[in-house]
């Protein structure tokens, strides 16, 4: 348990570096500009690879900068996306730090290629069944389609479904496309990341 709460303590520690700055205003840029190359499938759903910056500023720095850093590239893409048919939801962004919690609880302090492809996929795996289809998807249908959400009728229910099945579907065929990326990038961030910083430390 000490060593779990050592990863927040360990993640807000690293908010005083000026390398953690920087590199996350990298990374938070990389994932604003995914984020604005989404492919917009309905109002509610869209295909956008934007994890993979979050996911390396967990895995570097762990779950506090990541929240911050998760809450900083929400807010940003909103104002860049200039969509004001609906108010900023902080249900959504509610998501958004579960998110970043998760990732950081998971990839944080992993060195080895093989634990960072495992820890990976695995908090991807939970991100994608219980954020993306689950809680997303409430807080979306609850905000903006049906307020009775989930107090429904049968008809309702019927409707849900209709309304959720593109969102099942375009997870189950992205998250073996999301898998493969967060295997390949994230050994990869990570080791030039070590090279760049340990060279600037000899």
């Amino acid at each position: 348990m000490k060593g779990f709460f050592n990863l927040f303590k360990d993640s807000a520690a690293e908010l005083r570096k000026v390398s953690t700055l920087t590199v996350c205003g990298v990374l938070m840029a990389l994932s604003i500009v995914l984020r604005n190359m989404a492919i917009n499938i309905t109002e509610d759903l869209r295909i956008t690879v934007s994890f993979i910056g979050i996911m390396a500023i967990a895995m570097l720095y762990g779950p506090v900068v990541c929240i911050i850093s998760n809450i900083g590239v929400d807010i940003i893409g909103y104002i860049l996306d200039g969509y004001k048919a609906r108010d900023y939801n902080f249900g959504l962004l509610l998501v958004k730090i579960i998110i970043a919690l998760i990732y950081g609880i998971f990839l944080y302090k992993k060195t080895t290629g093989k634990s960072i492809v495992i820890s990976g996929i695995i908090s991807r795996v939970i991100v994608v069944l219980l954020c993306n289809l689950v809680l997303n998807s409430a807080v979306l249908y609850y905000c903006y389609t049906n307020r009775n959400f989930p107090f429904m009728s049968a008809s309702e229910w019927t409707a849900f479904r209709i309304w959720f099945t593109p969102r099942l579907i375009k997870n189950c065929v992205m998250l073996p496309i999301e898998i493969v990326m967060v295997s390949f990038f994230l050994p990869v961030i990570s080791q030039a990341y070590k090279r760049i910083f340990k060279k600037a430390t000899v």
